[in-house]
Order: structure tokens, then sequence, then C-alpha cells
């Protein structure tokens, strides 16, 4: 995994998807960098498993992102 690796994080409460910056990857966990106005934030996304998207919550929201992540 390159430090530039980028994935899709889609939002499920507004369907709304961007680009995030992939921090640490694993079979069960993703971390990721969303870029929030002039800051950025960390999200941790898991699974149990390998073959269904990850999840995150954060503020209320889910967030997914796909199994080949």
């Amino acid at each position: 995994m390159a430090m530039s690796d980028t994935v899709k994080v889609t939002c499920t409460n507004n369907d709304r998807v961007v680009d995030a910056k992939v921090l640490s990857r694993s079979l069960k966990r993703l971390v990721v960098s969303l870029q929030a106005g002039p800051g950025a934030m960390e999200l941790v996304l898991t699974r149990d498993d390998p073959k269904k998207p990850f999840v995150g919550r954060m503020a209320g929201m889910e967030f997914t992102a796909p199994a080949g992540s």
C-alpha cells in the first residue's frame, strides 16, 4: 500500500461519496483521513467478513467503504 492510496467512502445517511486517504489497512480494519473543511478527521471502519464492506460511524452518521478497499 502506498501512502497516497485513496478509497471511496460513502455516507449512508445522505449517499454522498468522497475520496479518503488510506492511513492503514488490514483484513478487518481500515483507517482513513477525511477532509472536513480546513482540517482532516480520522475514521475507523471495520468488518467481520472480508467479503462485506467496511463500516464505520462518526457524529451519528454511518460510512461504508467497498470490500475490495
